[in-house]
């Protein structure tokens, strides 16, 4: 039976993938965005990361990550930050542009959409390197982040592409449960999981992140790609949406482990059950073969 539950898996996270159009979509509105500060001095660079990048995305959830390196050094205040990029970015006619908590959001009809995320050039430290960037993290502190590192990284250790899969297995029950928990900090327990245990079950895996996410109540985790590479990486904004994500990841510790039982019991039916209210109604039909 183990086929059964990696098949359905597989089917799923395909389903979540975005589509070769919505890709293209997100792809030219960033170029659009890139032509268009291409002579502005207050930009010194774009760079692209995220879940689109490193082929983790999801449709209808997530955003086209670009890291937007403005001249000078970083202020105190993440608004001021902010407030220049929307001075910077252009907005025609046919998009529109959100602030949201510690980026600025481009929309328009027929992409998923461009998230552009502040950065300075990170210096004076003997661990930073050429690549390390000042960006804000998810409780709008600002830390070190080295992007092209984070895709080496990826790229290095995930040798089989199971590990993309978890993390967009992991970013599909985010968006859909509508879980307010770090995109960044998903990937990072997910990579901290590959390290530590080589991928066994994508159901095991899901629930092992789950069930420490749970116990160690979203406590902070290393960022494995950051200069000093103990950098922590903050799940939420705030402590008050740490705890109202504690009940969903107790949740889908509890659902996945249930599932393991029904599944380890040979009941696919309730195995079905459990992993559609982790992931919706679209989960893939477990097969009934011998």
């Amino acid at each position: 039976m183990p086929e059964q539950i990696a098949d359905a898996f597989l089917a799923f996270g395909e389903s979540v993938r975005p589509s070769t159009a919505e890709v293209d979509a997100s792809t030219q509105l960033r170029n659009r965005i890139a032509d268009s500060v291409a002579t502005d001095g207050r930009v010194l660079r774009m760079v692209d990361t995220g879940s689109f990048l490193h082929g983790t995305a999801v449709h209808g959830g997530s955003l086209f990550d670009v890291v937007v390196v403005l001249r000078g050094a970083k202020p105190k205040s993440l608004a001021r930050s902010l407030e220049l990029l929307h001075a910077v970015i252009p907005v025609d006619a046919l998009s529109a542009a959100t602030t949201r908590d510690d980026s600025l959001v481009i929309e328009r009809l027929g992409s998923p959409g461009v998230r552009l995320i502040p950065a300075y050039e990170a210096s004076g430290d003997p661990a930073d390197t050429a690549d390390s960037l000042w960006v804000p993290d998810a409780g709008h502190r600002w830390v070190r982040h080295r992007p092209t590192a984070r895709t080496v990284l990826l790229s290095r250790i995930d040798d089989d592409g199971s590990l993309g899969i978890l993390i967009r297995l992991l970013l599909a029950w985010k968006h859909r449960q509508q879980v307010a928990v770090s995109s960044y900090y998903l990937e990072s327990v997910a990579i901290r999981q590959a390290l530590q245990q080589r991928s066994f079950s994508l159901l095991w895996d899901l629930c092992w992140i789950w069930e420490r996410l749970s116990s160690d109540a979203l406590a902070p985790v290393a960022d494995l790609t950051s200069p000093t590479q103990t950098q922590p990486v903050r799940a939420c904004a705030t402590l008050g949406r740490a705890l109202e994500a504690q009940f969903p990841i107790e949740r889908a510790a509890s659902s996945s482990r249930r599932a393991i039982g029904a599944y380890v019991d040979g009941d696919l039916d309730r195995t079905e059950g459990y992993l559609r209210a982790l992931f919706g109604d679209d989960f893939p039909e477990l097969g009934r073969g011998a």
